[in-house]
């Protein structure tokens, strides 16, 4: 898990989950807010499995995380 702050200063931790069903094929990467739980959380499609959507999150710099951040869609 990592944190990024968003352009309006709010704090995201972002993570990876697996497909549907916990399945390893299409992870998303997901935005959760720390700072106002009340805000539905985002994600991202990973195109890869779940462990490249884990080495992505973590060897990602914080600029990369906040290009995914800003293409992310709101939790359905």
């Amino acid at each position: 898990m990592r944190i990024i702050t968003d352009p309006n200063f709010l704090s995201w931790e972002v993570y990876p989950s697996g497909g549907k069903f916990g399945l390893p094929q299409r992870p998303k990467v997901v935005f959760n807010c720390l700072t106002d739980p009340s805000r539905r959380g985002r994600y991202v499609h990973f195109d890869g499995d779940s462990v490249g959507a884990e080495q992505a999150v973590q060897d990602a710099s914080d600029a990369e995380l906040q290009a995914l951040f800003a293409q992310s869609s709101e939790l359905d």
